[in-house]
């Protein structure tokens, strides 16, 4: 049975970028339990396709549109296909992003653009081409890192690139209101393929599963955290109840901000 008439989102139009990793669809699928009616977008076709499918057995409105959250023509076209769907929105959830970890000194120029044109102007197309279909009560929820705002040793092109989301958010947030809050989540480590991917590079066995639980270690909680620990947050920041935040950056990091 759908559950779009009913939850904290009931039929609330919102579009998730970023839909294909870990976090991604996660987002997906507890936004639809949510209530929410989803628009997903990211580049692969075929893992886009499976999630509508497995989400649309499951009773849930979901469409996949395949697009790069990095190009100004296809971000519009995008903005498009949702004016024609359903001629308004009321959430964004910027949630697409790339990592990288290596020295400053080694960084090609290459590399600091791609980061920052996937995790920031991503976000800057995003909001700049969806706020004008959100009416009074829409809401923007970003996803920085706790990277971008400390200093980390080989992560120049990621931490900076993240920082600059978490400035976006409260420029846009002044900017756009009354009408539109806009904030911003910055987990910590979060167990999805991305960071498995980055630990990847340590060499197997014992080193590598080393390096995994300090990740974990060097917070107060002791571990890293689950997509089911950051997506609930961004729930809320999407639902009525915060009706009263905007401009805010929330730390989802197992209190490694306090330490």
């Amino acid at each position: 049975m759908s559950t779009t008439t009913t939850g904290r989102l009931a039929g609330k139009r919102t579009v998730i970028t970023g839909v294909t990793g870990g976090m991604g669809r996660v987002a997906c699928r507890m936004f639809c339990e949510a209530g929410a009616r989803v628009i997903g977008s990211d580049l692969d076709e075929a893992v886009g396709r499976g999630l509508e499918e497995e989400l649309g057995a499951a009773g849930h409105d979901f469409t996949f549109k395949a697009a790069d959250v990095t190009s100004e023509a296809e971000v519009e076209a995008l903005a498009g296909f949702v004016r024609q769907r359903w001629d308004g929105l009321d959430v964004l959830y910027n949630n697409a992003g790339i990592i990288l970890g290596k020295p400053l000194l080694g960084t090609t120029v290459e590399e600091w653009d791609r980061l920052h044109a996937v995790n920031t102007r991503s976000v800057f197309l995003a909001i700049r081409a969806f706020a004008p279909l959100m009416g009074a009560g829409g809401s923007i929820v970003n996803i920085s890192s706790g990277g971008g705002a400390r200093a980390m040793r080989n992560m120049s092109a990621y931490g900076s690139s993240k920082a600059g989301v978490i400035l976006l958010t409260k420029v846009a947030a002044l900017e756009l209101a009354p009408d539109i809050r806009v904030n911003a989540i910055l987990p910590g480590t979060i167990d999805t393929p991305m960071p498995r991917n980055f630990i990847s590079r340590v060499p197997a066995g014992g080193e590598r599963e080393a390096a995994w639980q300090a990740l974990g270690d060097g917070r107060p909680l002791k571990r890293v955290g689950l997509p089911e620990e950051v997506v609930p947050l961004a729930i809320f920041l999407a639902s009525d109840e915060a009706s009263f935040i905007t401009g805010v950056d929330y730390f989802v990091d197992g209190g490694r901000a306090a330490a």
